[in-house]
Order: structure tokens, then C-alpha cells, then sequence
């Protein structure tokens, strides 16, 4: 009898996301996967619009939160989530045809326990913010890579995978603070086993908030919330993100 459980179960916290969550999941239905099968949760913060309701045309589950958080999300998502390898995108990240394929070949190695794939661009843009996006994810691709070689994984959660055993032994994504609690859960990870970057694997993501909210001020944002986190091992002053729209 074959076994119906899914080989590998596909996470996707949204809020206010009926432009993109379609995009997103289309992409996750049009994988080349011939490992088994492939289960999409949305785990949606109470949404004012029809984010659900999109959602529930190619999802195999929906959840509603009314408390919002990121965090919270990913972890409601994981609880009930029947793969044993758990990966978390973003709302308005696509991913390419291979993609799953790629993670999951990754954790062949059982000392692997987190997996990242490789940003790239989602927008067509002008030459110059063109040159940004490149420059961007071209940092943030080298710096998850490097910091994966020296043992202090720091992954962005875009696209980002874990053995769902190691996740719960972790306790998840922490859920009190608002900013860099996927670098927070990447170290941990990295504390429990092995954490690697596939290049092979390549998911194209929005630079909506980086462009809607600017870039001096973001990258300024982030910095300073890292150092009280990390450095001065405080919460950081950023507790919650104002939605970006997709238009």
C-alpha cells in the first residue's frame, strides 16, 4: 500500500496577500518532484481581504490565525504539517520547477538538518534597481552561504527548509519578537546539526518592502535591530512590520 503521507510539507504564512499567494502556490503545484508528494499550508493572520479565500483554491490546508506574527504562523503551519521535512517560503516568492526537488535531495545526508536555496529577483525593474536587487540578493546569497561554511548559519526564512524533527526539538521560530527570528532559528538549527546553502535550488522574491520603504532605511532598520539582538542580546525595537502591499 503506498504511504499517502507527503514527502515534504510547503509553509506559507500571508497577510493581505490575494495578489501574490496564487503566484506562490502555482509554483509549488508545478514542481518536477518524484519523491512522493508535495502539502501546502497557508497559515494566514486573519486577513481583511480574500487571502483565504484564494488560498483555498490550490492549498491542501488553510489555517486563520487572529494573532498576528510571522513566527506564530510558521509554527502553526509546522504543528500540523505530515511531512517530515518542513519548507517555509514567502507569499510572493515563486520558486523554479526543480526547486523542491533540490531541498529535499540536500537532506540526504543525515547530518544535514536546514536547508537554504538561492535568492534572485521576482520584478522587472529599471537598470538601477535592477543593479540593486542584483547587489542585494548577490550579499544576501554569499552571506547565508559563508556564515553556513563557519557554523553560524543566518538564513532568511524566503526559502528556507528543515527536518521537522530538529525544528520541534529547536522549539521553532520564536514568536516574541518581530525582526530576525529567522536568523535566531538558522543558529539554533545550527547548533543541533548541519546547515547548508544549495545553489542549485533558486527562488525569485518580491523587493517590495526594501523599495516601499526605502533602502537606507531598511537596511539601517535591520542592522541596529541585529546588533541588540545579537550583540547586546536584547529584543529588538522593531515588534511588528507594517504590511507592504503588493500594488
Amino acid at each position: 500500500m503506498p504511504n499517502l503521507n507527503p514527502a515534504i510539507s510547503v509553509i506559507i504564512p500571508t497577510y493581505c496577500e490575494e495578489e501574490t499567494i496564487e503566484g506562490c502556490l502555482k509554483s509549488v503545484i508545478n514542481q518536477r518532484f518524484d519523491y512522493g508528494r508535495i502539502e501546502s499550508i497557508v497559515v494566514d493572520s486573519h486577513s481583511p481581504d480574500n487571502t483565504r479565500e484564494v488560498a483555498k483554491r490550490s492549498a491542501d490546508k488553510v489555517l486563520d490565525l487572529v494573532e498576528r506574527g510571522v513566527g506564530r504562523a510558521r509554527n502553526a503551519g509546522a504543528k500540523i504539517a505530515q511531512g517530515q521535512i518542513l519548507l517555509f517560503l514567502d507569499a510572493d516568492t515563486y520558486l523554479e520547477t526543480d526547486f523542491v526537488a533540490q531541498i529535499y535531495n540536500a537532506f540526504a545526508d543525515k547530518r544535514v538538518v536546514c536547508v537554504s536555496g538561492i535568492l534572485r529577483s521576482l520584478e522587472r525593474l529599471e537598470p538601477l534597481d535592477k543593479l540593486f536587487a542584483v547587489s542585494h540578493y548577490g550579499f544576501t546569497n554569499k552571506l547565508a552561504e559563508l556564515s553556513a561554511h563557519l557554523g553560524f548559519p543566518m538564513f532568511p526564512s524566503v526559502c528556507c527548509s528543515a527536518r521537522k524533527s530538529v525544528f520541534m526539538k529547536v522549539g521553532g521560530f520564536r514568536e516574541d519578537i518581530a525582526c530576525a527570528e529567522d536568523i535566531s532559528f538558522s543558529r539554533e538549527m545550527g547548533r543541533v546539526g548541519k546547515c547548508l546553502v544549495n545553489n542549485k535550488a533558486t527562488a525569485y522574491t518580491s523587493v517590495r518592502r526594501i523599495s516601499k520603504c526605502g533602502k537606507k532605511q531598511m537596511y539601517s532598520m535591520y542592522f541596529k535591530n541585529y546588533v541588540k539582538l545579537f550583540v547586546l542580546k536584547q529584543n529588538p525595537w522593531v515588534q511588528d512590520f507594517p504590511h507592504i502591499n503588493t500594488t
